[in-house]
């Protein structure tokens, strides 16, 4: 009979303080600013997680490949760099010119004569006497075209090595453009691991926060009838307190990791998140995964590359002193007329020719800048070398952290599996024997809060497990679209720089 008188008290206490909280929540709702509605939503609303093969995590990724505002900036970055390929091979291609010259040039001529000698028999053929005046006009106008080619037919090799030195360069920053994508899809996977774990730990903190409620009221109540002392009350409103805090907490960083995924994808939080398929190989060794990340590691990949572009640029300068050639070749049509009024004259002319050079340029002494040249390549060659040993030793010193943080966040994860069911468990005999008189409601209350408790503990460990997962595939090279089989964006950097190279 008191065991039911119990069950009802708590019930009612439950529905006071509801009723109590909801009122509450009227009253102050009126001043609440944006960010407390938005926390106050987060710790009363329902959230649900459904487990399928394909989900919300990838609709993100597709999302983030074409709206990310850094995997963007990274393309507009990557299409300049092209340019340079066309300004390099330039050098090497022909120029072709056409040219134009129209010029009309108009004089006039007045002069005067006051003595008989004055004469002008050159224009007219008579005697002038007196005085007078002669009015020349003077006309002549050029109209010229031409067209001009030009090659450059060898110029010691050294176009050739820039025009590599370029090409392994644009390599290279295509390399660093994919590890700045597979850091924003890592970066997505992690949020998104992030705010499922939020979500179920929020889920978690309100129904321990309602079980230790219960707890309180019960203390409260046993309290008034002396069955316990008021250190019970006590303890049991401070894990309220400790709870609602808790709560608080969990809501606001909720919130932060939900401006996070929208800046990273583009689009809001979806209502339902869904937990996705495994998407590691478990099975990979460290061994193995530092081979598959020397062939697949986006920064590995661009290192290689801009040592072999240092090496590439240390044929430029052309310390031998190899002799350069270079041919052109112009075609001019010239048309020139001239008229003087005065003596009724005019000419007229019209010119046609075609010029071909060669040229051969010997160098025999520049002051030392060529092989001044040499020797700050080789040292940049010997530094790109050795940035990209550092490179690999980083990634292989990554992947051992990584490895043993994936190992520890498994055996983590196992552990609050099992303690989860074994608080289960703890809880069913509570409630067995709570029927049969033995325990009274605060153990069952205390088998509730310690499972809550355990299922919190899961998730943590769960979230750090799939981070650790998404770690590990980035080093491996293997947070990409083709590995996770998503849709990729339009933009094509291969394309591009086919079309960049043409000089399209």
């Amino acid at each position: 009979m008191v065991n039911g008188k119990v069950l009802c008290l708590v019930c009612l206490c439950s529905v006071a303080v509801a009723e109590k909280s909801d009122a509450l929540n009227e009253g102050t709702n009126l001043t609440m600013t944006e960010t407390q509605k938005a926390l106050e939503k987060a710790k009363t609303e329902d959230f649900e997680k459904k487990i399928t093969t394909r989900g919300s995590l990838f609709d993100a990724m597709e999302s983030a490949l074409k709206k990310n505002k850094e995997i963007l900036s990274a393309q507009n970055e990557l299409k300049a760099m092209h340019e340079n390929y066309v300004t390099v091979a330039a050098a090497m291609r022909p120029r072709v010119s056409l040219n134009t010259k129209y010029q009309a040039d108009s004089k006039r001529d007045l002069s005067t004569y006051d003595a008989p000698d004055r004469q002008k028999q050159a224009l007219t053929g008579e005697r002038q006497e007196g005085t007078g005046g002669i009015d020349q006009k003077y006309e002549n106008k050029v109209f010229s075209y031409g067209v001009g080619v030009s090659q450059n037919l060898f110029h010691g090799f050294s176009d050739v090595a820039a025009l590599k030195e370029t090409n392994l360069n644009i390599k290279a920053k295509w390399s660093a453009y994919e590890a700045k994508r597979q850091e924003i899809l890592r970066n997505v996977a992690i949020v998104y691991f992030a705010l499922l774990a939020k979500r179920d730990e929020i889920n978690h903190l309100k129904s321990l926060l309602e079980a230790r409620q219960n707890s309180k009221e019960v203390a409260e109540w046993m309290y008034k009838t002396g069955s316990v002392k008021y250190l019970d009350v006590s303890q049991a409103i401070a894990s309220v307190s400790e709870t609602e805090s808790k709560l608080a907490r969990a809501a606001a960083e909720y919130i932060a990791y939900c401006a996070q995924f929208e800046e990273l994808t583009g689009y809001k939080v979806p209502q339902v998140l869904t937990t996705p398929a495994k998407i590691f190989d478990e099975k990979i060794t460290e061994k193995q995964a530092f081979e598959i990340a020397k062939n697949n590691n986006p920064e590995i990949i661009a290192a290689t590359h801009a040592l072999e572009a240092a090496k590439e640029a240390i044929k430029k300068p052309n310390p031998e002193f190899v002799p350069s050639v270079d041919v052109s070749c112009s075609y001019d049509n010239s048309y020139n007329s001239s008229t003087n009024t005065r003596a009724h004259q005019g000419d007229k002319a019209r010119e046609r020719g075609t010029t071909v050079a060669l040229s051969v340029n010997i160098p025999i002494y520049d002051g030392g800048t060529a092989r001044a040249e040499k020797r700050k390549y080789i040292e940049l060659a010997t530094k790109a070398a050795v940035d990209r040993e550092k490179v690999l030793e980083d990634v292989k010193s990554q992947i051992t952290t990584v490895w043993a943080s994936m190992a520890a966040a498994k055996q983590s994860l196992i552990s609050a599996k099992k303690a989860v069911a074994a608080r289960k468990i703890a809880l069913n005999d509570a409630e067995e024997e709570y029927k049969q008189g033995v325990k009274i409601i605060n153990d069952v209350l205390d088998a509730q809060e310690k499972l809550f408790e355990a299922k919190y503990m899961e998730t943590r460990a769960e979230n750090d497990y799939f981070s650790s997962q998404c770690r590990a595939n980035a080093l491996i090279g293997r947070m990409n679209p083709k590995y996770l089989k998503i849709k990729d964006s339009e933009f094509s950097y291969k394309k591009h720089y086919s079309k960049a190279s043409r000089g399209l």
